[in-house]
């Protein structure tokens, strides 16, 4: 039986992911929790010595405005540096593809005392900023985007699998469930972090990627259901 897979991402991740499970034998079912808006914020007046951006989102939101593309840039994960890429910014990647792989490679890299701004939507986290501010690193967060909750409904018994690609989203989801008992419908995540956050609202079964990729959610789901 076909297993129907719930996409909570937002567009247009959502619709890539989708085909990619549909070329694995899945039934997707695009339903993203969150809408995303542009916020038409300054850049920071500071000059920067590095760019981090921590999402796709962010580099969709700055690609037509004006700031230093000269400068060293690093991509959270390959979808955010493949953006970069069509503007032909060159951009580092760290091995783990999260705020933690990030601070990982500055510390591997760049010396204390640099200038870092860090593209990101509001409402965030900040534990990456906050980490590198703690190291002595002179680090600016340049809001271009933010979240809106769609306040989808989905029919939960339905279900197979739940795709999350973020924490924020992971609350939208729980509010599907008006049970206050565990949920035992499996949730994909990115990030050991993110597995944390969900089991302490009773998903019982919380699967982690390999990665935010694509291709790392499709081989979690055909792992775990080929060996149920």
């Amino acid at each position: 039986m076909t297993k129907r897979i719930w996409i909570t991402r937002t567009e247009p991740g959502a619709s890539r992911l989708a085909s990619k499970l549909r070329e694995s034998c899945f039934d997707p079912v695009t339903k993203p929790v969150f809408e995303i808006l542009p916020v038409h914020s300054t850049k920071p007046s500071q000059e920067t010595d590095l760019w981090v951006f921590v999402s796709g989102h962010a580099v969709s939101h700055v690609s037509k405005r004006k700031w230093d593309r000269t400068k060293p840039t690093i991509a959270v994960g390959p979808t955010t540096a493949a953006q970069l890429e069509s503007m032909k910014i060159h951009p580092l990647v760290p091995s783990r593809h999260s705020s933690d792989g990030i601070y990982d490679l500055i510390r591997s890299l760049f010396a204390v005392g640099l200038r870092v701004t860090i593209v990101a939507g509001r409402d965030g986290r900040k534990d990456l900023g906050q980490w590198l501010s703690n190291d002595g690193y002179l680090c600016h967060e340049w809001i271009v985007y933010e979240r809106k909750p769609t306040k989808v409904q989905i029919q939960t018994s339905l279900l197979d699998a739940i795709i999350i690609a973020s924490g924020a989203a992971i609350s939208e989801v729980r509010q599907q469930f008006t049970d206050t008992s565990s949920v035992s419908i499996p949730l994909i995540v990115p990030s050991p972090r993110d597995a944390e956050l969900a089991r302490s609202m009773q998903f019982r079964t919380v699967l982690v990627a390999t990665g935010a990729t694509d291709t790392a959610i499709v081989s979690t789901l055909e792992h775990y259901f080929s060996n149920e």
